[in-house]
C-alpha cells in the first residue's frame, strides 16, 4: 500500500457511511448498530455524525473542533470483509 488508502468520506442518512479508498473502489458501512455503545454513541448527533473526513488513514468525527470518534481503515476493512480480512 503506496500513501493513504482513504481518499473520500461520506456520512449518508441512516447512519450509513461510504469510503472511497485510493484504487477508486468504494463501500458502504453501516454504523448506526455501532451507535448505541460508548465509542460510538456521539455519532448520533446528526451534527456530529456529518463532520466526517478523513487523513487518509482514519476517519474522524468532531465536535467544537475536536476529535471525538475515529475509525480506522484496518477497522473499516474488517467490517467490509469480515474477521478473515
Amino acid at each position: 500500500m503506496k500513501g493513504q488508502p482513504i481518499i473520500r468520506v461520506e456520512p449518508m442518512e441512516n447512519g450509513v457511511l461510504r469510503v472511497t479508498f485510493d484504487t477508486g473502489n468504494s463501500v458502504t458501512v453501516d454504523m448506526k448498530p455501532a451507535f448505541g455503545g460508548f465509542r460510538f454513541g456521539v455519532l448520533q448527533k446528526p451534527e456530529v455524525w456529518q463532520t466526517a473526513d478523513t487523513d487518509g488513514a482514519f476517519v474522524h468525527w468532531y465536535k467544537n473542533g475536536l476529535a471525538v470518534a475515529e475509525l480506522a481503515y484496518n477497522e473499516i476493512m474488517k467490517m467490509t470483509l469480515g474477521e478473515s480480512y
